[in-house]
C-alpha cells in the first residue's frame, strides 16, 4: 500500500493503555494516514508509526484545548514534503484536497478526524523540520 521505496518504521509500546475505539476504525485511521504520508513522499522516504502512553501536564494541555492527564498515543510521521500553514488549517474539512481534480475525494482526513473525535480522542498535526506529524 505504501510502496517499495518507503521505509516503514514501527515502534509500539510494550504495554499500551486501553482506548474506547473500534478496531476497524483504528485500521481505517492507519490506512488513511499512511496513504497521505505516501503521497507526500513521491520519491520515497520514511514513515514512522508509534504508540506510547504519556502524561499531558496542565501547561501543555491548556495550549491544546484538552484536559491534563494520562493518554494513549498513536502517532504517524513522515519525512515528506510537508504542508504549509494554510493547508494545515483545512486538512480535516470534508472534501478539502490538494490533489488534482479526480485524484482523491478529500474525505480521508475528515474521516480520521471524525473517528478520533467519536472515540473521545484528540488529533494534532504539526511540522518540525522536514517531519510531518499526524
Amino acid at each position: 500500500m505504501i510502496g517499495e521505496d518507503i521505509e516503514l518504521w514501527i515502534e509500539l509500546a510494550a504495554s499500551l493503555d486501553q482506548v474506547r475505539a473500534d478496531p476497524g476504525q483504528i485500521e481505517q485511521i492507519l490506512m488513511n494516514l499512511a496513504v497521505n504520508a505516501r503521497d507526500a513522499m513521491p520519491n520515497g522516504g520514511l514513515l514512522t508509526i508509534e504508540t506510547r502512553n504519556f502524561h499531558l501536564d496542565g501547561n501543555y494541555a491548556s495550549r491544546h484545548a484538552v484536559q491534563a492527564g494520562h493518554y494513549a498515543m498513536l502517532s504517524l510521521s513522515d519525512n515528506g514534503c510537508g504542508m504549509d500553514t494554510e493547508t494545515q488549517t483545512h486538512i480535516f474539512e470534508p472534501f478539502y484536497t490538494t490533489k488534482e481534480v479526480g485524484k482523491r475525494t478529500g474525505l480521508g482526513l475528515s474521516m480520521v478526524y471524525g473517528i478520533v473525535k467519536q472515540s473521545g480522542g484528540t488529533i494534532w498535526v504539526y511540522r518540525t523540520g522536514k517531519r510531518q506529524y499526524l
